[in-house]
């Protein structure tokens, strides 16, 4: 399974249909700024869980989120992350992360 990291932002990635890819994105969800699902291509992509880690547990401190996705179908589809206040609206955007799914047979 591909594991990518926000120094992979932009790539483009060949899966075949069923494999899953992990994004792992750094994020301080104490300042109120996470990272979200801004669009997929739902047709190509399936969303999967979202798990936060933030180890020290101390107030303030950061941490990561890892998602997962999983090739449903053949095509080119892309999945778009943003970094954002979900409180403050798109406004807040701050980041943004981008993977392009091609097929691979």
């Amino acid at each position: 399974m591909p594991s990518l990291t926000e120094a992979d932002n932009d790539r483009t990635l060949d899966l075949r249909v069923g494999d899953t890819v992990e994004i792992t994105l750094a994020e301080n969800a104490t300042t109120g700024y996470r990272w979200a699902i801004e669009r997929i291509d739902s047709g190509i992509v399936e969303d999967g869980q979202a798990t936060p880690n933030y180890p020290s547990g101390q107030p303030g401190s950061g941490g990561e989120v890892k998602f997962s996705f999983r090739r449903t179908s053949a095509g080119s589809g892309d999945v778009v992350l943003k970094y954002w206040r979900h409180f403050e609206g798109d406004a807040s955007v701050t980041r943004r992360f981008r993977v392009r799914l091609e097929s691979r047979s």
